[in-house]
């Protein structure tokens, strides 16, 4: 926006005194110019790091050792052998060496276990091929034995002796194959435990390997919530766990902001933002709205998740700094959100728009077509005109935080009047008004003015 106060205007030009001789009441003026105006959305937040990851154990012991502390830079998968090195957390793995050691030793007793029943199934059939070859003998003897009696060349009872010697010959056999079947069964089941073994060899070295903990990001140590020594246990669900320590990624700082219901419409990833904490006096951060939830949250959600409320209704939205925004986290931050810009607009100081009853208003600006007949009250400024106030009504569109647009009712090189409020408030028709530090002509109002002219008192 280019604008231009009366102070400097009358400083500029050399101009003093106010219309007709007479003595007016001091006020304030601006040029109304061409300008860009965007439309912004106001929200509470609090700085935050864009990557943050909290260190808990997925087993419980005691911690062993922990050489990182707040403040200290880390790297993603950082592995050390010792206090010299760069392991993020060491817990105690005694009792997990040991579950290990004892898992080897299952394995091996079943992989034993299965080596014997392999043998014994090789033996069983070496029984059973050598009782085939008695059972094949003892039925040539049966056979003969049976030609012979026919001759009656031997009794009866030399051919019964060999029918009981060829039938226990076959239920021999049968036996023995039932008892292979069940050892080349039982052999299966030994292979499934040694598969159960070595899957709990696996599970315990995992376990084991829990005991060293990396860091996932590059990043910094913001918070060390225990110390060498204590236990820290796994989550259930009812218990979150043991939180052991919080890395950030502080290169980039997010603002997670708070907006209201009323005004989540027009915001939309993508959008230009700033930011302004109190820590950082007379800085502003700019960043960009990097995403917008889809629904609101509520006070007790909010209180539930330990986020910050102000005990109404919320969309969560994150805005990304832009890099270098050197950002405590966890500072509260006020965040402006443009979401939309008017390029080329007529606009005026907000403190200028007032309002005013129609009836009131002289019959001239009344009946003016940038009035609405159908309501009570009119919004209009007031011009200075041959040193006295002249309303003016005007129709207005969007407003940043200082400045409105202005649709009708207004002309580029107009002044308008802009304060102080309590001269506004009473300000009528012909009143007769000066500039605090002189007056200014219609002709210098309208020329061209500099960038340095921004500057009001």
């Amino acid at each position: 926006m280019v604008g231009v106060g009366g102070f400097f205007v009358a400083r500029q030009f050399g101009v003093v005194g106010g219309g007709g001789g007479q003595e007016g009441v001091e006020v304030r003026t601006e040029v109304v110019a061409r300008g860009d105006l965007g439309e912004v959305v106001s929200a509470p937040g609090q700085v935050e790091p864009r990557t943050r990851v909290q260190i808990s154990a997925r087993i419980s012991a005691r911690i062993a050792e922990l050489p990182y502390s707040e403040g200290q830079v880390v790297s993603a998968g950082d592995v050390g052998t010792g206090v010299a090195g760069s392991t993020l957390l060491r817990l105690d793995a005694s009792d997990l060496a040991a579950q290990l050691k004892a898992t080897e030793a299952r394995f091996a007793a079943q992989r034993a276990s299965l080596e014997v029943a392999e043998v014994r199934i090789r033996a069983r059939q070496a029984d059973l091929q050598a009782s085939t070859v008695m059972m094949v003998d003892a039925e040539r003897d049966l056979a003969r034995q049976t030609g012979l009696l026919k001759t009656l060349d031997v009794s009866q009872v030399t051919v019964d002796a060999a029918q009981v010697r060829f039938d226990q010959m076959s239920n021999q056999i049968a036996s023995s194959e039932r008892t292979l079947e069940a050892d080349r069964a039982n052999l299966g089941v030994l292979g499934h435990e040694l598969e159960a073994a070595a899957a709990q060899i696996e599970q315990a070295r995992e376990s084991l390997s829990y005991a060293v903990i990396t860091s996932p990001i590059d990043g910094t140590v913001t918070r060390v919530n225990a110390k060498v020594g204590e236990l820290v246990v796994t989550g259930t669900m009812n218990n979150a766990g043991t939180v052991i320590m919080e890395v950030a990624d502080l290169s980039r700082m997010l603002v997670v902001a708070r907006v209201d219901e009323a005004s989540i419409a027009g915001v939309k990833a993508g959008q230009r933002a700033t930011a302004r904490s109190s820590a950082y006096p007379g800085r502003e951060f700019s960043g960009v709205v990097q995403s917008v939830a889809l629904s609101k949250t509520t006070p007790a959600q909010a209180q539930q998740r330990g986020e910050p409320t102000d005990g109404v209704a919320f969309f969560k939205t994150e805005i990304l700094l832009d890099e270098g925004s050197e950002v405590l986290s966890g500072v509260t931050a006020d965040v402006e959100i443009e979401t939309r810009r008017h390029a080329g607009v007529l606009k005026v100081p907000s403190q200028a728009i007032m309002g005013r009853k129609i009836d009131e208003l002289p019959a001239e600006v009344a009946g003016n077509a940038t009035v609405d007949r159908t309501r009570t009250i009119a919004t209009v400024v007031y011009v200075l005109k041959g040193g006295k106030a002249a309303v003016r009504a005007v129709k207005v569109g969007a407003s940043d935080l200082t400045h409105t647009m202005v649709t009708a009712g207004l002309e580029e090189g107009d002044v308008v009047v802009v304060g102080p409020y309590k001269v506004l408030e009473g300000l009528e028709e012909g009143d007769a008004v000066k500039m605090a530090a002189g007056a200014a002509t219609q002709a210098a109002a309208t020329l061209p003015v500099t960038r340095a002219a921004t500057a009001r008192p």
